[in-house]
């Protein structure tokens, strides 16, 4: 791992995932591919969003947040059970910052250069994965590296703030414990 990589803006997590080489784009794919990323990250935001607590809450509130919370805990049970009907690759422990993705090397990882799209479900409710379209790097020895290529502005945009908002959960959760 780099310098850089280390200091820069990044998340780790653990989740299916897999790369698909290609010899090239077709006309259109990276931007079908934007809008489909767009909508997976706003469903993933809309999942992981919470309310602010109220401090003096009518009848209504509480009955919404009795509500909140019954879904939450549907949502809960349908994400455990998810991974047992779905097809999906491996689970693989990845670091993903806002215009790269690092993972473990494999035997079966592409040589520097190589063009192809990254797949990663990213919650386990949202069954469309984010499908980033990628160049392979050199990487080390431990660990293959991929840059994203450039999409549709919203589609970066969303994905820098998915990148953040997960980097700042993990500060706070690394300063509870």
């Amino acid at each position: 791992m780099s310098d850089h990589d280390q200091a820069a803006l990044s998340y780790r997590l653990e989740a299916p995932m897999r790369w698909l080489a290609v010899a090239g784009f077709e006309p259109g794919d990276i931007e079908h591919a934007g809008e489909v990323n767009l909508r997976a990250l706003s469903q993933i935001a809309q999942f992981e969003e919470r309310t602010p607590p109220i401090e003096q809450p009518t009848p209504q509130d509480v009955e919404i947040q009795r509500l909140h919370a019954k879904l939450d805990l549907l949502l809960s049970a349908v994400s455990e059970l998810a991974p047992h009907f779905l097809k999906r690759p491996a689970r693989v422990g990845l670091q993903m910052f806002w215009d790269h993705l690092r993972w473990p090397r494999a035997e079966s990882t592409a040589d520097s250069g190589t063009l192809g799209w990254i797949e990663i479900y990213l919650h386990p409710i949202v069954q469309q994965p984010l499908r980033l379209p990628a160049r392979m790097l050199d990487g080390d020895a431990a660990f293959a590296e991929a840059e994203f290529l450039p999409m549709a502005d919203a589609a970066q945009q969303a994905l820098e703030r998915h990148v953040f908002q997960q980097h700042r959960r993990a500060i706070a959760a690394a300063r509870r414990s």
